[in-house]
């Protein structure tokens, strides 16, 4: 994941490990994400990306295998595909808001200066 995430999402590559840390549990990528911020790993802005990253479908390994098998019997297609959907997803969201915070820093430049 280390030199994808640059291209995907518009962060550091440090943050490889509490975004895998993300698809398991919340907490855990949660105070990674605090840690890299105090640290100054990583910038305002790539934190606010992430945190787009992670709530959405936060822990999703964790919630869809627990929660998820009651519905399994009913599901027409494979386990893995909603899987992956939810995982694309959380990609889609985040660049969204990359895009938008693009779009709010050529609009207000002094402002994203100060950020």
């Amino acid at each position: 994941m280390t030199p994808v995430l640059k291209p995907l999402l518009g962060i550091p590559r440090i943050c490889s490990l509490a975004l895998i840390a993300n698809l398991q549990n919340t907490d855990a990528a949660a105070g990674m994400t605090k840690e890299l911020a105090q640290e100054g790993e990583i910038t305002e802005r790539d934190k606010v990306i992430f945190a787009a990253y992670q709530t959405s479908g936060s822990a999703i390994i964790t919630n869809y295998f627990s929660s998820g098998v009651a519905v399994f019997a009913f599901l027409g297609t494979s386990v893995i595909v909603p899987l992956a959907v939810i995982l694309v997803f959380k990609f889609v969201g985040a660049n969204i808001l990359r895009v938008w915070l693009n779009f709010e820093e050529r609009r207000n430049p002094t402002q994203g200066a100060q950020a």
